[in-house]
């Protein structure tokens, strides 16, 4: 038994509340406390929401203590559940007195889910198994800008050293799976590209995320870093504050929501970027740009042309951040943010090892209600319930709270920002133990400990399915997916799958009346307005502006695609230049509700044009989510491991045409699904995949002193005598210093020999070192790449290789002794024919 349990069979015995929760080590037990001191209050917690948290714990430390059941004394009051309400949570009532009840919980083990008498559902999520397998990788000098050594995963490495490797105007999709270090991959390059000033923008979708994000960083930041609306006296000053220091080159960092950018931000980036301070503009979440659903967000569609326009103005990086990248987003991404500047994506893609899937038909609604019940009676907290329909949601939140289950919230496409920020932040304070929601509740969100996912739906697509079952285990601890599902469930899904894609038809219609009102700029291109109706008829004048206008740019979108035009952007309005406030508003109303764009198909009004070009484009989307649909079925049903449907929805097929692009292949993981059950086998995690690097044609430069000793030659040898001399030693860091100072970005050195060459790492002299203890060149950035080799040791054959395909200089430290590799009777200088140094010598002539 475990010291904190004893400790809690006190307090529900006596009812002593302690003033102070944080010595109490499991989340499961501060959230009971916390919900028993909200009791006899305003916000007390329902009868239902006390005895599913007294089973967690109980559960909790059953398995702490090996699956041995523990028992624990609750009293018997008119604020506790009763008998009745124990009895619904799965726990047995041993013994009782007149103040108390004796308990213990059982298993879940609900006879309607198959194979649930062998493998108990709930067990490992009480648990709380380890399941993510993927370890920290060795890491460079850089890390320590963020304090720290490590890299969290070998595909957040690569994903890094392709960042700071990347071409000018480049965009590179950093697609790795949750948990594996994501966020890093923009924070740290924008860090360093700024400690001379800058500023990147990361796009995120929540204000929530904006704060998490700034949270994170706040130890390396004396000012605010989130943008977001807030009309407070306060938060105005904050936001004028942010975008002063963008406007000078002090800002380093800024997340902000797609619609912020696009409105009252844009300004001052504009202004950044004619200073050329611009270093990165990053999407993260960047699928969301691909989505055409329910939640539908416009801006994120708009990200391409403005990126278009400041690229005009500078060069920058762009990054597209994603856990769940199909072919079909891949696909529309490329289209947006192909051009100009070269295009690549890194991935390291293992599936989620951390859910175990569960899947129930239920004959009727009122079945399903009862299941639902019963499964939020005796799963841990927090938990996620999701469903489709708006309406729904609003329904199971009332059945909740009728069972019991007062400590619940909801989040739809209706809820404000204000409102899903309060949601996020009671839950993150476990003021919130259920979420009911659509997918409106997913992006952004970072609960870490959600243990259980409930579908009370089917979704549409098995991309949004595995999306909200991935709400659980974000911690890398066992969770679990339970989808309860109706024969409706599919026709729903069915309908909303058919629906996701306007018609070119209407899409025709949308753009002829778009282009009617267009106005010709100077250079060629057209601002069309996107709040205009797509016709004059009566349902169309009526129809809801903000929806309107989202589907007008999902049809220029489509367009863009399709390769009829392409979107752009236009600086915004300055009010120094308009003589009234009115005027002002009046011209930033007229560039909010317009989009610029350039036609590159002359032929783009013809009904043939729109059936021979975007139709194939609109088709070919409306394929892949009928795939999707069918993968999402046979999931339900399934014949095959859940880890083989949801690696054929994530694989992306290689191609030649029109543009190169590399297969992404998914590591396979599964933490339960009922093809293994029935097999008999256990759960499996994947080895993460370690990328290669992306570049052909990385970005390096070599300083003007290391390119007159090369003299044309891109290898170069350097002979030691000895490493022994405390002269030497020293020497060696300062040849280091200076050839990093050169353009040397790649070290290749033993550990042993780490401290020779880098002894206290000067983040500001070095723009970036990569550390490497063998030199692989298939595997390290083509970039100048300087080799320490020890004495004693013979040299691999790649070091001399005539066919090194890497235009970036190699430069070898090595000792005076060194045989040659393919005649071990005579010494390496004494054939070499290229350009060598002695090791005094170089020193001397670069004057160290």
């Amino acid at each position: 038994m475990t010291d904190s349990f004893q400790e809690f069979r006190d307090i529900l015995q006596t009812g002593n509340l302690p003033a102070d929760t944080s010595q109490f080590s499991e989340a499961c037990q501060r959230r009971l406390l916390d919900a028993l001191a909200a009791v006899e209050t305003p916000n007390a917690p329902g009868k239902g929401d006390i005895a599913a948290l007294v089973r967690h714990l109980l559960r909790r430390e059953d398995e702490l203590q090996g699956g041995m059941p523990q028992t624990i004394k609750v009293r018997r009051t008119s604020s506790f559940p009763n008998r009745e309400i124990w009895r619904q949570s799965g726990i047995n009532i041993l013994r009782e007195g007149s103040d108390y009840y004796l308990i213990s919980a059982d298993p879940w083990q609900p006879n309607w889910l198959d194979f649930s008498e062998q493998y108990h559902p709930d067990k490992p999520v009480f648990k709380e198994e380890d399941r993510r397998n993927y370890e920290p990788v060795a890491g460079d000098p850089f890390l320590e800008l963020v304090d720290l050594k490590k890299y969290r995963s070998v595909g957040q490495r690569e994903a890094i050293r392709a960042v700071l490797t990347a071409p000018e105007c480049a965009t590179l999709v950093i697609n790795l799976p949750t948990g594996s270090g994501k966020s890093l991959c923009a924070q740290l390059p924008a860090l360093l590209g700024s400690q001379t000033g800058g500023v990147s923008a990361i796009v995120v979708p929540t204000t929530a995320l904006a704060i998490d994000q700034e949270r994170a960083l706040k130890p390396f930041f004396n000012h605010a870093t989130a943008y977001y609306r807030d009309e407070s006296e306060e938060g105005q000053q904050r936001r004028k504050e942010i975008r002063d220091r963008i406007r000078n080159g002090t800002q380093r960092i800024v997340f902000t929501s797609p619609e912020s950018l696009m409105s009252s931000l844009a300004p001052s980036l504009y202004e950044a970027a004619m200073s050329k301070m611009l270093r990165y503009f990053v999407i993260d979440e960047a699928h969301i740009v691909e989505q055409w659903g329910d939640e539908f967000r416009p801006a994120f569609q708009e990200l391409p042309g403005l990126r278009r326009d400041l690229l005009r103005l500078t060069s920058f990086t762009t990054l597209l951040l994603t856990a769940t990248l199909t072919e079909s987003c891949l696909d529309t991404l490329e289209t947006l943010f192909g051009k100009p500047g070269p295009f690549q994506v890194i991935s390291a893609v293992q599936l989620r090892p951390e859910p175990s899937y569960w899947f129930a038909w239920c004959e009727s609604e009122e079945i399903r209600k009862q299941r639902l019940i019963e499964a939020v009676y005796h799963l841990p907290r927090p938990l996620i319930v999701y469903a489709t329909k708006r309406e729904d949601v609003r329904r199971w939140k009332q059945d909740l709270l009728r069972a019991g289950f007062k400590r619940c919230a909801i989040m739809t496409g209706d809820s404000s920002a204000a409102e899903r920020s309060q949601l996020i932040e009671d839950l993150r304070e476990r003021r919130v133990d259920i979420v009911v929601a659509t997918s409106a509740f997913g992006l952004g969100v970072d609960q870490s400990d959600v243990r259980a996912v409930i579908h009370a739906c089917i979704p549409e697509t098995i991309d949004r399915f595995y999306q909200e079952v991935g709400r659980g285990g974000r911690d890398g601890k066992a969770a679990i997916s339970l989808t309860l599902h109706t024969t409706e469930d599919l026709k729903i899904a069915k309908y909303l799958n058919e629906n996701s894609a306007i018609t070119i038809e209407r899409g025709l219609q949308r753009w002829e009346s778009m282009f009617l009102k267009k106005t010709i700029l100077a250079d060629g291109r057209f601002r069309v307005p996107v709040n205009i109706p797509p016709s004059f008829q009566l349902a169309d004048i009526d129809m809801n502006s903000e929806q309107n206008q989202a589907w007008n740019i999902r049809t220029l979108t489509l367009m863009s695609r399709a390769g009829l035009i392409e979107i752009d952007a236009d600086r915004p309005p300055l009010r120094k230049n308009f003589e009234s406030k009115d005027a002002y508003q009046k011209a930033w109303k007229l560039h909010r509700e317009s989009r610029f764009i350039r036609i590159l198909d002359e032929s783009h009004l013809k009904a043939e044009t729109w059936e021979r070009k975007v139709e194939p484009i609109r088709q070919h989307r409306q394929n892949w989510s009928y795939k999707n649909l069918e993968l999402m079925r046979e999931a339900l049903r399934p014949k095959r491991c859940i880890s083989e449907i949801l690696a054929e929805a994530y694989t992306i097929r290689d191609r030649a045409i029109p543009e190169p692009r590399k297969m992404v292949r998914i590591s396979p993981a599964c933490g339960g699904c009922p093809v293994c059950r029935k097999k008999g086998e256990s759960g499996f995690s994947g080895i993460m995949p370690a990328p290669s690097p992306v570049w052909q044609k990385p970005n390096f430069w070599v300083g003007e002193e290391l390119e007159r000793l090369l003299a044309g030659d891109k290898l170069m040898l350097i002979f030691y005598e000895s490493m022994e001399d405390k002269n030497g030693k020293l020497k060696n860091s300062q040849l280091f210093q200076w050839l990093s100072e050169q353009g040397i970005s790649n070290l290749v050195v033993t550990q042993e020999f780490y401290s020779t060459f880098i002894k206290e790492p000067n983040l500001i002299s070095y723009p970036f070192i990569f550390l490497f203890e063998k030199y692989q060149p298939i595997l390290m950035p083509r970039i100048p790449t300087l080799i320490f080799h020890p004495p004693g040791k013979a040299i691999p054959d790649n070091y001399l290789s005539p066919n090194r395909t890497s235009d970036a200089p190699l430069i070898i430290v090595l000792p005076l002794d060194t045989r040659d590799p393919s005649r071990n009777d005579r010494k390496l200088i004494d054939i070499f024919s290229g350009k060598y140094f002695m090791f005094n010598h170089f020193c001397t002539e670069v004057n160290l």
